[in-house]
Formats: structure tokens, sequence, C-alpha cells
């Protein structure tokens, strides 16, 4: 049988963008309700809308939402956030057959977990697409049997209507853009390498129709590219943009937008419900992961999902993967391209888990209020130096740039797949390599027994059973996932009949 394989590296900066998943609630319209006390001003955009940093390439979402949060009264910064929507400890990865994936927990599933936090914090949260996406409407329905408001938008000016309404009801509009459209200079390095269709989010705080601009926060300049650090000349806040960009960055993404607003009373002690949900992300509960999914019986989830990456980049688990490309044309050149590949797609995705998780870690005690987590921080920190000896920011730093990456994981990679295309001799390139191979192995096991240890301590504060504890609010899913920052996937295109 013949077979035609189609290697896809999906590179982008900025692009955490909104994952278009599963989505869910309710019935009828949504009304944009205007926030107590809020007195639209005759000109100008929201007033106090603060700014917050992304800090990196992929975690546009967590700073976009973060915005939103903070504005509407909840003061979680982006690290509260990673902690309270569980992505600082969650991570998703499955091996069969061709097919080699793995998702940090800020890019596996973004609309569930923001809905979670949403509400345990007495907000509503709602989610928009456009009518024109091939099949929203069973993805609508998905979203609305999970207790979310999912609506359609018939092109610009349904999504226009929505952008008005809701600044003037004093609300942020989250929408996901196509960052080649957005006007500052940071985006050039995109422009440059042509790299355009990735999801970015912004949020949009103001609209002028006589002028014909839009105010956006963007929280992604400066995360990566020459210009990388902090945006202390104030580009991306209170930015302005021409319409005519805004739209066609917004279409490119399908108008996804999300408006958050209050409406009930907060959890009086939200980190009961917040402990549990911690708990079964480290511990990789796939029923809470992907909830009606098959993905939750497929995937390794939690600590479960670096146990099985670690024993897949041993010289045998490479050896056995790769043989499933035997027979390939230029097999040689293919296989040693697709080792370089991996550790791209490893290096990127570990080394944002990492951010993730080594800055939420400080928000659980406060958090947790009322319980003690000394044990849970002392198993969760004996992470943090596996983490580092594996991770780089290079990648996420300068995507689509394959020379300046030089991560250690990229490093033995790179080297690995050279060898091995030079001789075409596969067993001797890993017997080579067999030590830093083995070293690799030992940091993520660490990693995989300190979330163990970690998601068990927190077992021992809250042993009850998930759907016991935060039923109403199991939220979290992943069955349709997207790919964000570097990522390889492998397509093995057969007949179709197959």
């Amino acid at each position: 049988m013949s077979r035609r394989l189609v290697l896809a590296v999906l590179v982008f900066a900025v692009l955490t963008g909104l994952l278009m998943q599963g989505l869910g609630d309710a019935s009828g319209k949504d009304p944009v309700i205007a926030r107590d006390g809020f007195v639209p001003a005759s000109e100008g955009p929201l007033v106090g809308v603060p700014y917050v940093w992304q800090e990196i390439n992929g975690f546009c979402n967590w700073a976009a939402t973060s915005v939103l949060l903070q504005y509407e009264g909840i003061p979680l910064s982006m690290h509260d956030l990673f902690a309270a929507a569980g992505v600082g400890f969650s991570t998703a990865y499955i091996r069969y057959n061709d097919t080699m994936l793995l998702y940090p927990g800020a890019l596996y599933s973004q609309i569930y977990p923001v809905d979670f936090v949403c509400r345990v914090y007495g907000l509503n949260y709602s989610v928009y697409f456009s009518a024109e996406v091939e099949g929203i409407e069973e993805q609508i329905e998905v979203l609305r049997h999970r207790g979310i408001y999912a609506g359609l938008l018939n092109g610009q000016t349904d999504a226009f209507s929505l952008m008005r309404s809701a600044i003037d009801s004093g609300h942020g509009l989250l929408i996901s853009v196509d960052p080649l459209w957005l006007p500052a200079s940071d985006y050039d390095y995109l422009r440059n390498l042509g790299i355009s269709g990735g999801g970015h989010a912004v949020v949009i705080v103001g609209y002028n129709d006589t002028a014909g601009k839009a105010t956006i926060i963007d929280p992604g300049v400066g995360s990566f590219g020459m210009n990388f650090g902090y945006p202390y000349d104030g580009r991306g806040n209170y930015t302005e943009i021409a319409y005519t960009s805004l739209n066609t960055a917004w279409f490119n993404r399908y108008y996804i937008s999300i408006l958050i607003k209050k409406q009930t009373v907060p959890s009086a002690q939200p980190g009961e419900l917040l402990g549990p949900y911690m708990r079964d992300m480290l511990l990789g509960v796939g029923t809470v992961y992907a909830p009606d999914s098959p993905s939750a019986y497929l995937w390794k989830f939690g600590y479960s999902a670096y146990r099985e990456l670690a024993n897949d980049l041993t010289s045998a688990g490479l050896k056995e993967y790769l043989q499933v490309f035997d027979g390939m044309p230029d097999e040689v050149k293919f296989k040693a391209s697709l080792l370089f590949f991996i550790g791209i797609g490893v290096e990127s995705q570990v080394s944002l888990q990492y951010l993730a998780y080594r800055s939420c870690l400080n928000s659980v005690p406060t958090l947790l209020t009322g319980r003690n987590t000394t044990a849970f921080i002392a198993a969760a920190n004996k992470a943090l130096p596996h983490f580092a000896a594996v991770s780089s920011n290079s990648s996420l730093i300068h995507p689509g740039n394959l020379s300046v990456v030089d991560g250690p994981i990229i490093s033995l990679f790179r080297t690995l797949a050279s060898v091995y295309n030079t001789t075409g001799d596969l067993d001797g390139a890993l017997i080579q390599y067999s030590n830093q191979l083995s070293e690799l192995n030992s940091h993520l096991s660490c990693i995989a027994e300190s979330w163990r240890e970690a998601g068990l301590c927190l077992a021992e504060i809250w042993p009850s059973d998930p759907l016991v504890v935060y039923g109403p609010l199991l939220v979290v899913a992943g069955a349709a996932v997207g790919v964000v920052v570097v990522v390889v996937i492998i397509y093995i295109i057969r007949k179709p009949s197959q």
C-alpha cells in the first residue's frame, strides 16, 4: 500500500490563540449586561483596564483573560490564573503508531479551564464564533451541553456589533486575531518570515466609528523576536488599530470572541474547588482532562504524560517510533529530519510548561487559603531543577528561526539527527548518544514522580471523588485540540477508505 507523508511543523509567535475546541450553555441570546455603576463615556475607550504582559510566546490567551478578570474585579494575575485554571499543573501526551503529540496545559485546553475559573468566581463566560466555520453548529451544541453560552456571528456586522455592545456596557472583549495584521512593529518579525494564520489573543477596550479605529490591549508585544522584553515604552497598551486591519485579523481567526462579566456571587471558599482540580490535573485523571471523549483513555495526562514521554525518548523508544516510517522515500533523510523536529517540539512544549508551572507555584498558598500546602509545595518543587535542565526559551522567543534555537533537547536531537543523516546508521547514532538520552529520560521521569507526589499531597487534603467535590464545575476538556508554538504533527495520508 502506498502512502504519502506530510510533515507539518506549525510555528508561530505569540500565537497561543483561542483553540477551537468542543464548546457549552444555554439557550437563547446572551445579553451584554452593563457593569454595575458603569456610565458609557461619550467618547474614548474604557478607563482603567489593566495591562498584563504575556511574558513569552505562548501565553497570550492567559494574559488577555487576566486582563478581563481583573477589570471585572477578580484580582487574578496571569500566574494566579495558571494555578486556578490548572494549566500550570497539566500536560497531555499521546504516541500511537505514526502520531506523537505533546501539549503543555496552556495549549491543550483553553475554553473549559477559563469557564471553570469563571464559575468559581461568579462570572459569566460566553464564546462566539463565525457562523461560516464548517461544522460549527456541532461545536456550539457541545459547548451548550457543557453549560457554556456559545453564539454565532454572521460576518463583520455581527462581530462589530458585539464589540460595540460589549464596550457600551463596560466590558472588554477578548478576541482571537491573526497577529500579522496588528500595528506593532514587533510583528514585522512574522511579516518578514511570511508567518500567517496563527491565533493571538488581544482585548478590545474601545472603538471610534468616526475615526474608523478600535483600541486594543495587546499582551504579546515584546514576547518574542529581537525586541524581547517588557514593553516599557507602552506599546501594546491602549493601542489603536484601523477597522480594516482589525476586521482582517479577526476574520482570519473566525471572529472568535470571549466575553466575561459578573453574574453570580463567587464561591465563599474557592480553594475548596480549586484544590481538587489541581490534584486531578497533576494525577492525570483522564475524565477530567477530556470528559465524554475517547481521549480520556487514549492519551496520557499529568504525571503519566511525562513518564510515557520519558520512555519514548530513550534509544529503544525512538527506534521503535521511527520503524513506523520504514520504507519511506529518502528514508534516512526523512527520519533524520523527523528526529530534529521531535527535539524542537518536545523542548518548546516542555519549556512552556516549565514557565507556567514555576510561576504558578507561588500562587497556590494564596488560592488555597486555610489549607496547609507545605508538603504539596515541597513535593512540587522537586520538579523544578529537572524542568530547568531540559528547558530553554530560545524556540519560544525565536519561532521559525531554526538557526538560533539551541536548548539542551534541541541540541541533542540536532546532533543525533546529523550523525544519523551522515552515516545512515541509526543504531550507531543512538548508541553514541545513549548517555544523553538516558539523562533526558531521568529528568523527565523525575518530573513525573514529583507531579505524582504533589498530586497525592493534595489527595491527602481532598480525598473525595472529583465528581463529588466539584461535579457542577467539571468543564475542562480537550477532545479537539489545536497546536501552537512549535509542535510536529505527522499526517499519514492513506487511501480514502482508510
